[in-house]
């Protein structure tokens, strides 16, 4: 199946779960942050969070459809990278209520690398606009190679469609400035430890094939008159060794901010940045630089306690995420029965 059917009948599927029952949403999860993870081949492999979500009453799970084209490459001091292809990444998210104050998180990634259907598109859509390519139009479109290569040889290629399930992530946070005798307003800052596990083949681009930690806070969500929501996040995450790559950083800070404006009942604007420092000691810069993208979405507050997000983001940093990034996601967080 292509990576357009896959899309497609994902979307039909959120589609259909969104809008099939006949009971009026509530406003559920109204964070002013999105969980995303819109990064390149060589960085989705490890354990970077999404931002935490707000404390559920119950439950909540989500299902969402990340999906990237990536055309990023240079040589430098014996090194030479190329990301040209793409890849889907659907994730399934289970968010636990543990007591009044604590909250477990699992996350189950799937990765598909395939060839750029939308090179065309977007090489198009750069030469429109003016925007920086990095030479995307002198390499023939709709093709695979991801590969890394350093002065002893080449670590790393993928150039075949790989697909599989990714590393494994489960986390447990703690809503701060919280009474265990009392239900909290939903506000509070929020901090958070968590695991990657290496379930993925990083021979497939599906897993560094190392644990990851990383421990994170979130603020309290910041509003103004009802309409308008921020807020923001900071971490810190050690990156187990991988002597396939590139010599990596073990300490990356990473952080989110972002916000939300209500247009209507429904309807909600939302934007966000996110940031980290490189995994890598590199002389190229799309390994070496710190990363910075931006996205911009809709989020829809549908019928049964169900929500649909749709984001695109782009690299602020040229050639350190990919160049777009397309968000499907669809969220049932259940009101708890008294």
């Amino acid at each position: 199946m292509s990576v357009c059917q896959q899309t497609y009948c994902l979307a039909a599927l959120l589609s259909g779960l969104a809008f099939g029952p006949p009971v009026l949403a509530e406003q559920g999860d109204d964070s002013a942050l999105m969980q995303l993870h819109s990064e390149h081949a060589l960085n989705a492999i490890f354990g970077l969070p999404g931002a935490a979500a707000r404390p559920v009453q119950s439950r909540q799970w989500q299902l969402s459809l990340e999906h990237d084209n990536q055309f990023i490459g240079s040589s430098a001091g014996g090194e030479k990278l190329l990301l040209d292809g793409e890849t889907s990444e659907v994730v399934l998210r289970h968010q636990q209520r543990l007591g009044a104050c604590w909250q477990g998180e699992l996350v189950l990634p799937f990765f598909q690398h395939s060839a750029g259907e939308f090179d065309r598109a977007i090489d198009d859509w750069h030469q429109f606009f003016g925007m920086p390519d990095a030479g995307r139009d002198e390499y023939p479109y709709h093709q695979l190679t991801y590969a890394y290569t350093d002065a002893s040889g080449e670590k790393l290629r993928v150039d075949s469609p790989q697909s599989g399930v990714g590393d494994i992530s489960v986390s447990v946070q703690r809503t701060l400035s919280c009474q265990a005798t009392a239900d909290t307003t939903g506000a509070e800052p929020i901090v958070r430890v968590g695991l990657k596990l290496p379930t993925g083949n990083v021979s497939e681009l599906r897993g560094s094939g190392r644990v990851d930690t990383y421990i994170d806070i979130q603020s309290p969500v910041w509003s103004n008159g009802g309409r308008w929501r921020a807020g923001a996040t900071i971490g810190l995450l050690y990156a187990g060794d991988n002597e396939r790559l590139a010599p990596q950083r073990n300490l990356v800070v990473f952080g989110t901010a972002g916000s939300q404006f209500r247009l209507s009942r429904r309807y909600r604007a939302m934007a966000q940045l996110d940031w980290h420092t490189p995994f890598y000691r590199s002389d190229l810069p799309e390994l070496n630089d710190p990363t910075v993208v931006f996205s911009a979405g809709l989020r829809y507050l549908v019928r049964g306690n169900q929500t649909l997000e749709l984001s695109i983001s782009e690299d602020v940093a040229v050639e350190t995420a990919p160049d777009i990034v397309a968000r499907l996601a669809w969220i049932y967080r259940p009101t708890l029965e008294r």
